[in-house]
């Protein structure tokens, strides 16, 4: 059965440990709102020996594969890959394709890789359903509610060297981001 987890990326980048589901499917799909941690997660599920490629970096693996035909063996065969998915995927039929060749080829042989939604929040179906169900899991990241970001905001403090006043209200923010409460504490510090 596909496997789908929720919550907030503090839980997924060290705060507690990985569900089994997580732990041992090789195909991690990483989604949520810009700004939630999908890289932070899915480099950390990679672990410190995962090759991590920006969306930039895909791109041209995708490109040299439309030349030749075949991707690097670097890529195919690295133990942990971490890719950021390309904006407007759903616009370029090839290189969707060509993505998608490239997640069969990762699904067998216990090879680990994590894809990230792009920040546009294009969906991942597309590439999702090529691989079998019983080797990916799909980790869905949130900001967190009520007393999450009051600790979040407190932490944040701790890491200036700031007082944790500086945190009051700052769950109230809307729209609420990491980003826009390290912003505030920033201007009020």
């Amino acid at each position: 059965m596909p496997a789908l987890v929720s919550g907030t990326s503090q839980e997924f980048a060290g705060g507690k440990p990985l569900p089994r589901s997580i732990r041992s499917r090789t195909m991690v799909f990483v989604l949520g709102p810009s700004g939630v941690g999908k890289t932070t997660v899915a480099r950390s599920i990679g672990g410190p020996g995962a090759r991590y490629l920006t969306s930039d970096d895909v791109l041209g693996v995708i490109n040299a594969f439309t030349k030749t035909r075949k991707f690097d063996t670097s890529i195919e065969m690295h133990p942990a890959v971490v890719l950021e998915c390309p904006c407007f995927l759903g616009r370029r039929p090839a290189a969707l394709a060509a993505l998608q060749s490239l997640l069969q080829i990762r699904a067998g042989g216990g090879r680990r890789t994590l894809v990230c939604e792009a920040e546009t929040g294009a969906p991942l179906e597309d590439l999702m359903t090529v691989v079998h169900p019983g080797y990916r899991a799909t980790v869905m990241l949130r900001f967190p509610v009520g007393r999450g970001r009051k600790r979040y905001a407190v932490r944040v403090c701790d890491e200036l060297g700031v007082s944790s006043t500086y945190a009051a209200g700052t769950e109230s923010i809307e729209p609420w981001s990491y980003a826009a409460v390290r912003a505030e504490i920033n201007t009020r510090s």
